[in-house]
């Protein structure tokens, strides 16, 4: 490690060890404004602590970011800033005015960013030992077979997106033309496919097929395409009105392309042009999407550059307040509800499976049955909060955070970050050393662990495991597996493979 690289290091560490003494002395003082920055001195020493291995922790930096954006940004536009909010004279943007409530969101904050980098962390160092131990390797295929193997599953899953992605923009159109004759809000309230459910389900399988050929490592210029069209049903959603699709879209490609930089030797995937690009577009998508706020609501959008910007961040940062909510309407949420879990839970109930065997009640979302005796933690809050709002489309969300400290308090928060924080470490992990399925793994949760602070916590794990991309996943490797078992059936000269991903195998 060079000396400047020790210096940067220990300045952080100063950074990190001062973020204590100003929470602490917040803390005794009952001083928010101290509290907050002790939390951004903690965010700070995440960031640069990712920034050290930028291409190891890559993920690490793309969760604080996003975490940054919903939970923190509006605490820090608002004072920083004095931006005006007609319907919010908080002086941190915030819906309580009770101090107490305000000490347990920033404490709860401070806890969550710690923890977080603790879990990553140690649980990074636990697994680099366990690459060094040097366990000798089972013998496997030859190298040729594994090659034709994983050429095979990139044919198989490129054409597969392809095939899918054209049931993808139909079911896309589709709700473009709901939203705008009936409206955004009420796409998560009454919208009804014009499609047969097959139709669907097909469409549901085209971001599982794309990570699967991402899996298998191709080379650059094959991907470009592939990515390209992923990217560009992001911008569709847009005009659905959802803005969440596009920027996990775009992340994930962001991620992808800065893991690849350590597996690929030959290629440079995010390097200087990259980097100016992504650092050029970002205000003018934060543009783009302060906008289409205004239009997916039917309101006049007056363009201000550094206000958009401004509004843009405080508005994303409203999932804060859950929260306060967690706390202030924990007497009137269902009781007996394991919040943090209650994905899982509900898969568990309301699959078709369960549902035969043994006839378990089916709560829809968006409905009052699901906000009184589901397991959605959105749900609830938004129906306590506007019922009338709520039966109409509107919610306020959820935010993990928000949903451990429900469940066990301060406890619950420790403990959930902690168990995030080793999350994000092993995503890396599953890209570098478990093959095609590690790697289709950690890109479909990757993008949706991102969502995180505004969603809920076991989320990720249940959309990646779910039945459509489970089958997907089957699906191409049983072809892929055919495909590769009828070459070497063929009375023909081998021929030597030699391109990335066979070497790479």
């Amino acid at each position: 490690m060079k000396i400047g690289d020790i210096l940067l290091k220990r300045y952080r560490i100063i950074i990190f060890v001062f973020s204590f003494l100003f929470f602490l002395i917040g803390l005794c003082f009952n001083n928010t404004n101290i509290m907050l920055v002790s939390i951004c001195m903690l965010f700070t020493n995440n960031i640069w602590y990712a920034c050290e291995r930028i291409n190891d922790r890559i993920i690490f930096f793309a969760f604080n970011c996003t975490f940054f954006v919903f939970l923190l940004a509006r605490l820090i536009v608002k004072p920083l800033t004095g931006y005006y909010d007609p319907y919010n004279n908080n002086y941190y943007g915030l819906d309580f005015d009770n101090q107490k409530i305000v000490l347990i969101i920033f404490t709860t904050l401070f806890l969550s960013l710690l923890f977080l980098y603790i879990g990553y962390f140690l649980f990074q160092g636990f697994l680099l030992k366990q690459q060094n131990v040097g366990k000798p390797k089972k013998p496997n295929r030859s190298k040729a077979s594994n090659g034709v193997f994983v050429k095979n599953v990139a044919i198989v899953s490129e054409l597969l997106f392809y095939f899918t992605y054209l049931f993808n923009i139909l079911v896309m159109i589709d709700k473009a033309r709901f939203t705008s004759n009936l409206g955004y809000s009420q796409l998560y309230s009454s919208y009804d496919s014009s499609f047969p459910s097959w139709v669907i389900k097909i469409s549901e399988m085209c971001p599982s097929a794309l990570f699967v050929f991402l899996a298998t490592l191709p080379k650059k210029k094959r991907s470009f395409f592939p990515i390209l069209l992923f990217v560009m049903s992001g911008v569709l959603s847009l005009i659905v009105g959802q803005r969440n699709n596009f920027v996990l879209n775009i992340l994930i490609i962001l991620v992808y392309f800065v893991l690849r930089n350590r597996e690929d030797k030959k290629e440079k995937w995010f390097g200087k042009k990259e980097f100016v690009t992504a650092v050029i577009s970002f205000p003018f998508l934060i543009l783009i999407l302060n906008a289409v706020a205004y239009i997916r609501v039917d309101s006049k959008y007056e363009f201000s550059f550094l206000n958009s910007i401004y509004e843009f961040f405080y508005s994303q940062g409203v999932s804060v307040n859950l929260i306060g909510y967690a706390y202030s309407l924990s007497d009137q949420l269902p009781l007996g509800k394991i919040y943090s879990i209650g994905r899982i839970i509900d898969f568990l109930r309301n699959n078709a499976i369960s549902h035969f065997l043994f006839s378990t009640q089916v709560f829809q979302p968006q409905t009052i049955d699901s906000a009184l005796y589901g397991n959605s933690f959105a749900d609830s809050v938004s129906y306590l909060l506007s019922p009338q709002r709520y039966i109409k489309g509107w919610g306020y969300g959820s935010c993990y955070i928000a949903e451990a400290y429900k469940d066990l308090g301060y406890f619950g928060v420790i403990l959930g970050n902690f168990v995030m924080g080793s999350i994000l470490a092993l995503q890396v992990y599953l890209f570098r050393k478990k093959g095609i399925i590690g790697k289709w793994v950690c890109l479909s949760m990757t993008r949706l662990l991102m969502y995180a602070p505004r969603d809920t916590f076991t989320s990720f794990f249940v959309t990646t495991f779910s039945i459509i991309n489970i089958v997907t996943l089957f699906a191409i490797l049983l072809a892929a597996l055919i495909l590769s078992k009828q070459y070497y059936k063929l009375p023909i000269k081998r021929i030597k493979l030699t391109s990335y991903e066979e070497k790479k195998m």
